[in-house]
């Protein structure tokens, strides 16, 4: 065997304990990899527990009968959690990322063990000839991960290094040997399942052939397009009740519907309680305030990283990008001083000034009264003229912010918009706070809003380094559990008989409808839940469900309809779907025998010479069109541009009937086949033919064996 990038004569004994220590960090993630690498799917890497307790002795999931350790779902979760952690800087997830894990963790978890029961099911088996094979014959076609333990500094794939360490007798290596062994098993046996998946896959000489003239034959004609929307004389056609049952039982293959379930449903939404509010206010006034108050240089910068959601700044920040809240501290404040809890907009926050420096762009600190104009604009003005009057007086300008302001987003703070700067506020607004001095009182000021009384409290340059403990106010467990009570009691209301809008009323939620859908259709709230879409087609009108997990909550949902498969009642869609499918064909008929009419008085051809005798029509020049660059007017119409690609050079064509009315067209040139060039380019039109097509294979195969599996899903119970 080669040794690569070893001089001849000075081979040395090669010391095993750094690429020990690499496999054994490294093999908790192999497993993973391997399964990621078949489905095609971004894993991240794993991490901490942020979940709650099983219930009783229910089965977290079984998968056809295999059982689903809660355990084995927490240890997947809580690594994908630390690593979404780590490579975003985060000390804590947000729920919604947590749910979006969830779910990808789960999906995960099923995908795998569904493939696994299929290899077992096909009898799928993988020698150790062929991995002895695939090692020593193939190295270069082994996996990346595994390349990786024996790739130098210079970032060469070390055969030599990894022959060496196969002989080691050390017992840690060989234990990391044979757990890589039993992933190059695993991964194999994947790529066999691979291969009788995709194996029947066909790329057909035809497919490949009518690629290539999608992309490379191009037309450029003159057109007369006689559309639908220029029969607006509904006497020229009329409707029966028999042209209507005609075309219904002529397309009623179109009307076939699948089994088809309504739903009523409630949903308890996830939100901080003000249990969770009033216990981050309680930390932020016994510990941030306090230790900001006493932590100083690195120990500050340090219990900072630990604590808030975002890390330390030591940049001076202007502002206009301090928080909101904290504008009267600011104004204030020396360095030093710790603000008291800032309940802003999108966080709870304290900060702490570091240092204060002169900038160079101005903000202001403004106070507001906005008066809409409503529906009389004179009475408007005549109410800021009083409200500035009293302001002027000297009356408390938050208690005028209160009693008059119709800014909703100010009124309850005084009309305070914090510090802003030029650019940030509507010109006659901006100039009114800019062109005034601290402390003065201007209106009213008229812009597109309204009529605004301002207070101008001050101004100032200053920028300012701060240390600021930031955090959200998020659901606690414990109001996490306590919702999903709430929501199992309003199932409990509903299996003791009380009926759903009764036991809805009671605890003050609005019933909702679905839509009529199938197992086909995609809903939110529902196609994505499995355990729903179960319960769905297998139970009557009627059947209530425990409440399950939503993307916002616990929804409990209840059968109130079933439709059972056939066709659509042609009562129900006369109106409303077929006659105005009527009425396009009768007018599609009245454009063609007007397209017929007009044809032969098309002299040598010159579509463009008629727009003036038909100005109902539309009249264009299409320039280099080809099935993958379709004329920007038209669209893509498949039908038509077959039409069209058949024309000679010169042809002037029959009516062709396209999506939105009639065409003639009159073809000026169009791209020779080449195929000297469909030779050259044929092998890569296959590639990407057959790419495209194996992974929409492999998809639909996944998708019809987790449809045809008995899941069941016990992660609310546990969670």
């Amino acid at each position: 065997m080669a040794k690569n990038n070893i001089e001849k004569g000075q081979e040395k004994k090669i010391q095993p304990r750094g690429i020990m220590n690499r496999m054994r960090d490294k093999m908790p993630l192999i497993l993973i990899i391997v399964v990621i690498a078949f489905l095609g799917t971004i894993i991240f890497d794993w991490g901490m527990n942020y979940l709650g307790l099983s219930r009783g002795q229910i089965d977290f999931a079984v998968i056809n009968g295999q059982k689903v350790e809660y355990k084995e779902y927490m240890e997947e979760l809580n690594n994908q959690i630390k690593g979404y952690l780590e490579r975003n800087n985060k000390k804590e997830i947000d729920e919604r990322t947590l749910q979006q894990l969830k779910e990808q963790v789960w999906q995960g978890m099923v995908q795998r063990i569904l493939i696994e029961q299929e290899i077992d099911r096909l009898g799928i088996k993988v020698s150790e000839e062929e991995i002895k094979d695939w090692v020593y014959n193939r190295p270069e076609t082994l996996p990346q991960w595994l390349k990786n333990f024996f790739t130098d500094s210079t970032n060469v794939f070390r055969t030599d290094l990894m022959y060496q360490t196969l002989q080691s007798n050390n017992p840690e290596i060989v234990k990391a040997w044979a757990d890589i062994e039993k992933q190059l098993f695993l991964q194999l046996k994947y790529e066999k399942l691979q291969d009788v998946i995709l194996g029947s896959t066909v790329v057909t000489e035809g497919e490949v052939l009518r690629k290539y003239l999608d992309e490379n034959i191009k037309a450029s004609f003159d057109y007369m397009m006689l559309g639908l929307n220029s029969v607006t004389d509904s006497n020229l056609y009329s409707v029966t009740e028999e042209d209507l049952k005609n075309y219904y039982e002529e397309h009623k293959s179109d009307y076939r519907q699948r089994e088809m379930v309504q739903l009523k449903y409630v949903i308890f939404p996830e939100s901080a309680s003000p249990e969770d509010s009033a216990f981050m206010k309680k930390q932020f006034e016994t510990t941030y305030i306090t230790e900001l108050k006493s932590l100083e240089d690195s120990n500050l910068i340090a219990f900072v990283n630990e604590y808030s959601e975002v890390p330390y700044d030591s940049n001076f920040k202007k502002l206009g990008d301090l928080p909101r809240k904290g504008a009267w501290f600011f104004l204030n404040g020396k360095i030093g001083d710790v603000s008291e809890l800032l309940i802003d907009f999108d966080a709870y926050k304290v900060v702490k000034i570091i240092d204060i420096k002169e900038g160079d762009e101005e903000f202001v600190f403004a106070q507001h009264i906005l008066i809409k104009f409503g529906n009389d604009s004179i009475a408007a003005k005549k109410q800021a003229d009083e409200v500035f009057k009293k302001a002027k007086e000297g009356q408390k300008f938050e208690d005028l912010a209160l009693t008059y302001s119709e800014d909703e987003g100010s009124k309850y703070s005084g009309g305070e918009l914090g510090w802003f700067s030029k650019g940030r506020m509507v010109k006659e607004f901006e100039d009114a706070c800019f062109n005034s001095k601290a402390g003065s009182v201007v209106g009213p000021i008229k812009t597109t809003f309204g009529y605004h009384i301002i207070k101008v409290i001050a101004k100032s340059k200053k920028e300012y380094k701060v240390a600021e403990i930031r955090k959200t106010v998020s659901m606690s467990e414990i109001t996490r559990n306590a919702l999903k009570n709430k929501a199992y009691e309003f199932w409990k209301d509903l299996d003791r008989g009380i009926p759903f809008d009764s036991v809805a009323s009671i605890y003050k939620l609005t019933p909702m409808l679905t839509p009529e859908f199938s197992k086909d259709d995609n809903l939110p709230n529902v196609s994505k839940i499995k355990a729903l879409m179960n319960f769905a087609f297998r139970h009557k009108a009627g059947d209530f469900l425990e409440p399950v997990k939503t993307q916002n909550g616990y929804g409990v949902y209840q059968i109130v309809k079933v439709i059972p498969e056939g066709y659509k009642n042609f009562d129900s869609i006369k109106v409303s779907v077929i006659k105005p499918l009527v009425i396009r064909e009768k007018k599609f008929q009245i454009l063609l025998n007007s397209a017929n009419q007009i044809r032969p008085n098309i002299h040598a051809g010159d579509i463009l010479s008629l727009q003036n005798l038909y100005p109902m029509y539309t009249f264009a020049s299409a320039d280099s069109i080809s099935f993958s660059r379709p004329d920007n007017k038209i669209g893509l119409d498949y039908a038509l541009y077959n039409k069209i690609f058949e024309l000679k050079p010169g042809e002037l064509s029959e009516p062709i009937r396209g999506n939105d009315g009639i065409y003639i067209i009159k073809m000026k040139s169009i791209t020779p086949f080449d195929e000297s060039d469909y030779l050259t380019k044929r092998s890569e039109i296959y590639k990407n033919i057959m790419s495209t097509k194996q992974q929409s294979a492999f998809q639909e195969y996944l998708n019809n064996l987790e449809e045809k599996s008995d899941i069941i899903d016990n992660r609310e119970l546990y969670m």
